[in-house]
């Protein structure tokens, strides 16, 4: 199982708005300078969390993204299922899946194990929590003078 890159920026930006006064809209520039992703990378990790339900798309000249809900308690498995679908350490972990490699493996039992503890690790820790944790560079923060400051100060 790996973190993708995607499920990172994501969290990124769930943090950056969760940090932010209730109902502010940023749009993509401000979010990509910000938080030092690339325009096109963000754009898609933007329509993968407006299509999940966590942020809304405002349009005009003020338009841009904002929070669609509350996400303090979002959890990091949460945003990963949304980013890159369900977490697995490994393939034989996926209901439905068929192996004939053996009559009977026993390393899944313990893989399986190894998992759920992951899983258990991924609900527990949410965008609330890492935004308390958060700290981000005195650029980012400059970038958005005249904006409250950003994260554990």
């Amino acid at each position: 199982m790996e973190v993708t890159r995607g499920t990172l920026y994501a969290v990124y930006v769930l943090i950056y708005f969760h940090l932010r006064p209730k109902g502010e809209v940023a749009d993509l520039t401000l979010l990509s300078n910000t938080l030092d992703i690339p325009n096109s990378y963000l754009s898609k990790v933007l329509q993968q969390l407006h299509k999940g339900g966590f942020i809304a798309s405002q349009m005009g000249s003020k338009g841009g993204y904002r929070l669609a809900r509350d996400v303090e308690k979002t959890t990091m498995k949460e945003v990963m299922h949304i980013i890159q679908g369900d977490p697995h350490l490994q393939e034989c972990l996926i209901e439905d899946f068929r192996c004939d490699r053996f009559k009977k493996c026993s390393v899944i039992k313990h893989v399986r194990n190894v998992q759920e503890v992951v899983n258990s690790m991924l609900d527990q820790l949410t965008i609330g929590q890492l935004a308390l944790e958060m700290q981000f560079k005195e650029q980012q923060q400059q970038k958005l003078l005249g904006q409250e400051p950003l994260g554990v100060q």
